[in-house]
């Protein structure tokens, strides 16, 4: 069947004009659209069906400009099942035509075409035009870092079989040379078998082909996280708590199925075995996972806030640690403050004469309430402090900062222990692993890096972000990092290889946060967008986005068991959201319909609660061992 009959028939079939299309199957048999969409055709694009055209000089504003709105206009009037799908290409048109204008020299033209057509792409590109807007000529682009991404990396957008056939014979009736080249130099069309989807995706400039991108995902990846009572035995929280041999035999099963999962060879990444202070944090973390309430979309948690007042412009990031006992915040001025949230205090150490008589660790603190202080400063950084992190233990902080560096700080003697140099730009972000060791961190300098708490000197550079990574997190069996970017992608790398093995696209503006669910197959972004992204590591795909946020989203954390997902964002609101039913929905694949059935602007479906809180931002959320729901912030009254 000719392109032109296939259309024809389709639109019949719209309308309903039976004999109209009955005339036509005589004229030219032809199989139903449905039977085609279900077949599907040759898997073909643009780039790879019309030669390359070398773009002419001469009128190339005008042909440019009447070539898009041409397109725009025909994408308009298709039919409705098409119409999402194809409209994923008019932003990466939009964008190469203006950097065309504007390299060959025809500035003023190039002025008009963005301001007559870039409030099109706002809703889903905002940020990309803002700073699109500001190049204005062809030195600018020479310096821009956008434009750098755009013109070295293919833009990757995906089309059934049928829609890239509409899209070709657009193309060629009309003869669009000037736009045929810019779509096969700038845009990397993967077609797949199927039916349409109905929902706009974004798309994303991948910086590689969507081809090794699809294969990235289809890595095999040892996802399985290690079971937190896996040695329970070499505890003896049997004999502690009473437990029988009975009880012990009925754990045994839940242990051999957890081994049955993709849970990775303890010696895969050398960590050191557990000492003394170790199976002390594993001990009080089992006493808490024992004591957890048990949570759902039938039992949703309170929420304990806690609020800095007069910071506003001061704080740049709050963390709180495991067990909830502290809170640390980096500040713009430099420094970082420690504060205890049991009511106790902050330890001092005994004096140096007596700590050699001493034999655990606990014994090394002076017990007077009189000598605990409810906070500490430690100094150290020369540029604002971004983010804070604790270990399991608590014994350590680890801070990253503008100047570019990472500092370790001992929570015994509140003062720093080591300083750690490589980033060439300032540090956003930095996480330990839960195994202890390792921790990573987050640059603008476009790279993550892995490290260890022994070598001054990193492990691993994971580069292949095309902006700034925004922030990172090591997966629960500390055999993957997780990091977030600009570029609006996720990643997921392999810190045994230093290997990229996960690629995920869907968001539509930078990427700030990130949490694993506990069994380590699950994986949340939030960022820029204003949703939450949900994603299976194991299959390589998205399971849902989640809006509900007016303002970004700064926090996520799933909660012990993974049946609730919180986040917390700068519009004042804590968002309970119910993780099983986003684990349990159809899975969805970029390549297919992405399994999104709420409307743009509305609240999924699966948020349970939202806590709204004055006038204080969020800045972080957590959940217990125990399941115990917290939250902090900085107060910001109303201008």
């Amino acid at each position: 069947m000719a392109d032109l009959d296939r259309i024809v028939y389709a639109y019949l079939k719209k309308k309903g004009y039976k004999e109209a299309r009955e005339a036509l199957e005589k004229a030219s048999p032809v199989p139903s659209i449905d039977q085609y969409l279900a077949t599907g055709l040759p898997e073909t694009g643009v780039s790879n069906r019309v030669a390359s055209d070398v773009i002419q000089e001469e009128g190339l504003p005008e042909k440019l400009t009447n070539a898009y709105e041409s397109l725009r206009k025909w994408i308009s009037a298709s039919m409705d099942q098409f119409k999402n799908e194809l409209t994923s290409m008019l932003f990466p048109v939009f964008v190469h035509c203006y950097l065309e204008m504007l390299s060959r020299g025809n500035e003023e033209e190039a002025r008009k075409f963005m301001a007559e057509h870039s409030m099109e792409h706002e809703q889903y590109h905002k940020q990309d035009i803002e700073r699109l807007r500001g190049v204005t000529t062809a030195d600018q682009m020479a310096h821009s870092e956008i434009v750098d991404a755009f013109r070295k990396n293919k833009f990757g957008v995906r089309l059934c079989s049928y829609s890239s056939e509409l899209l070709l014979t657009h193309l060629k009736e009309h003869q669009f040379t000037a736009l045929t080249g810019i779509i096969n130099r700038h845009i990397d069309i993967k077609t797949f078998h199927g039916k349409p989807r109905q929902k706009y995706h974004a798309g994303g400039v991948l910086g590689a082909a969507t081809d090794i991108v699809d294969n990235i995902n289809k890595k095999k990846i040892l996802w399985g996280a290690f079971a937190a009572a896996e040695d329970d035995d070499d505890l003896d929280e049997g004999e502690e708590d009473g437990e029988t041999e009975e009880a012990r035999a009925r754990r045994r099963p839940r242990r051999r199925k957890q081994q049955e999962l993709a849970v990775p060879p303890k010696d895969r990444v050398p960590y050191p075995k557990p000492r003394g202070r170790d199976w002390e944090a594993r001990a009080r973390m089992l006493r808490d996972v024992k004591r957890r309430v048990a949570l759902g979309s039938s039992n949703l948690p309170s929420c304990c806030m806690y609020t800095c007042f007069n910071a506003r412009d001061a704080i740049t990031s709050l963390t709180l640690n495991q067990d909830a006992t502290l809170m640390s915040a980096g500040f713009a001025e430099s420094f970082i403050r420690l504060w205890s949230l049991d009511g106790k205090g902050l330890r001092t150490l005994l004096p140096a004469d007596q700590l050699e008589r001493m034999q655990e660790y606990d014994e090394m603190f002076d017990t007077d309430p009189s000598t605990s202080e409810p906070f500490r400063t430690l100094y150290g950084h020369s540029g604002p402090v971004y983010a804070t992190r604790l270990n399991t233990d608590n014994s350590i902080l680890l801070s990253c900062s503008e100047d570019a560096t990472v500092r370790l700080w001992s929570t015994a003697t509140y003062s720093n222990l080591a300083c750690y140099r490589g980033h060439s730009y300032p540090v956003w972000d930095c996480a330990f692993s839960p195994l202890g060791l390792y921790f990573a961190t987050a640059s603008h300098d476009r790279t993550a890096r892995v490290w260890s708490t022994e070598v001054g000197t990193p492990l691993r550079i994971l580069a292949g972000h095309l902006s700034d990574v925004d922030c990172v997190e090591f997966h629960p069996n500390g055999n993957y990092v997780a990091t977030g970017s600009s570029d609006r992608s996720c990643r997921l790398w392999d810190i045994q290889s230093g290997e990229c093995v996960r690629v995920f696209q869907g968001h539509v503006g930078a990427v700030q946060t990130l949490a694993f669910s506990e069994d380590g197959q699950y994986l949340a972004s939030g960022g820029d967008d204003n949703n939450v992204i949900v994603w299976d590591l194991a299959q390589g795909k998205v399971l849902k986005t989640l809006r509900g946020h007016r303002e970004p989203v700064t926090s996520l954390c799933f909660s012990g068991g993974s049946s609730l997902l919180v986040s917390g964002g700068l519009d004042c609101t804590v968002r309970v959201w119910d993780a099983r039913a986003v684990v349990s929905g159809r899975e969805a694949d970029f390549a297919g319909d992405d399994d999104d059935d709420d409307m743009e602007g509305e609240e999924s479906h699966e948020l349970l609660a939202t806590y709204a809180t004055k006038s204080t931002p969020v800045y972080t959320v957590r959940f217990t061992p125990a399941n115990l729901l917290l939250a902090a912030g900085v107060f910001s009254p109303p201008a």
